[in-house]
């Protein structure tokens, strides 16, 4: 056996000090974290005082390539309860290369206004120009954006507009996943369903304990006298992704305007979800893409927990070849986890989605190693979104 050199002793020693004193920390982190967010998401909510005003709304739709989901959304969003002549849809055909406009005027009834957009301006992202577009002919006081593929229940709209009083900026409704196809395996879907409850808990908790991170663009509702004193897109319109993270979080940090999530489940959305591992990690580099574009104060929340899964992987695979510090990943991936579940059981009772926590343990598994790989390989790399590969920023 060979001694020590003194380098190998300093480092081997702050190895000792360091993935423990690592480890307490990031488990204090969680456990701070895990509180803020529940309490974000109280066991007996308050009902929020409801509005009975009926404002002029404009639901705004932007489509690429969707004349199959269109031809559903289309007749759902004119049998909706709020009132006809309050209500104006905008759907905006982005470039498609499918029937989206055809089936648009066949089904929309003369109550939809059409827009056409053939061209991207460089230095604009794709979605954010087809909003743009869009809301060029909006009438409405306040903006409605629906996804082509979601489909609302008929009171979803009046659900969204009820939460608006005064001082509401914007109003997030959840986006969960309904049934699976049948081509799609369920263990599949499932993984992706616990998923997409996880998005829904941190977006709800995160706007009910007073700072926003995330919302869902397919189910987001905005007045649009706060989206014009925000600055609109303006601000990161070269930005692929986040069009609905950076205004919902510039309107609460304004102080000017409230956030809300709503909490009857008639304002959630349901959507298919992926159907390939493909899919998924396209749709996460996307998503990872954003995160590190956020103000300050967000970037380093949101870097305490990729850190601390950067830990759990680090570690525990240093573990696996010296032993003694695979302890301590367990115990950090355990506050992960522990956390991650606490959030989706208060979740889905609200949502009352509870069968889709069967799938829990999967989607545990899958989500550290894919957060990981998706944050570096969307902000570093190029991601594929409908037209082609595309970087997170256009220049």
């Amino acid at each position: 056996i060979h001694p020590l050199t003194r380098a190998e002793f300093v480092g081997m020693t702050l190895l000792h000090v360091l993935i423990p004193l690592l480890g307490i920390a990031f488990v204090a982190f969680h456990a701070a974290f895990a509180r803020w967010l529940l309490a974000g998401i109280p066991v007996k909510p308050i009902r929020p005082q409801v509005s009975y005003e009926t404002p002029v709304v404009t639901i705004l739709v932007a489509a690429r390539d969707e004349a199959s989901n269109l031809a559903r959304l289309v007749p759902a969003l004119l049998a909706q309860s709020y009132p006809v002549d309050r209500t104006q849809i905008v759907i905006v055909d982005d470039r498609s290369s499918d029937p989206t406009s055809q089936v648009v005027r066949e089904l929309g009834q003369d109550r939809v206004d059409l827009v056409r957009v053939d061209s991207l301006p460089a230095g604009m992202g794709p979605k954010k120009h087809a909003l743009q577009q869009g809301l060029g002919l909006a009438r409405g006081e306040i903006v409605v954006q629906i996804d082509a593929d979601n489909l609302p229940d008929p009171d979803w709209l009046s659900c969204m507009i009820s939460c608006f009083l005064p001082r509401t900026g914007a109003v997030c409704g959840l986006v969960l996943h309904g049934p699976a196809a049948p081509h799609v395996k369920k263990w599949f879907h499932g993984i992706w369903a616990v998923e997409a409850l996880g998005w829904s808990a941190v977006q709800a908790a995160a706007i009910g304990a007073g700072k926003p991170i995330s919302a869902n663009g397919g189910n987001l509702a905005y007045r649009r006298k706060a989206f014009d004193d925000v600055g609109g897109f303006a601000r990161h319109q070269n930005v692929i992704s986040g069009d609905d993270d950076f205004l919902i979080q510039s309107l609460s940090d304004s102080g000017r305007w409230e956030v809300i999530c709503p909490e009857d489940n008639r304002a959630q959305l349901f959507t298919a979800g992926p159907e390939s591992w493909r899919q998924v990690w396209e749709q996460r580099k996307r998503w990872g893409s954003k995160c590190i574009r956020y103000d300050m104060e967000r970037v380093l929340l949101l870097g305490g927990v990729y850190l601390s899964y950067a830990y759990v992987a680090v570690v525990g695979m240093f573990g696996l070849w010296t032993g003694w510090p695979l302890a301590w990943s367990i115990l950090v991936a355990s506050a992960i986890v522990l956390e991650a579940w606490l959030l989706v059981l208060r979740m889905s009772i609200r949502t009352r989605a509870k069968k889709v926590l069967r799938w829990f343990p999967l989607a545990a598994l899958v989500q550290i190693p894919l957060v990981l790989a998706a944050v570096v390989a969307g902000t570093l790399g190029k991601f594929r979104w409908k037209d082609g590969l595309t970087r997170a920023v256009r220049n």
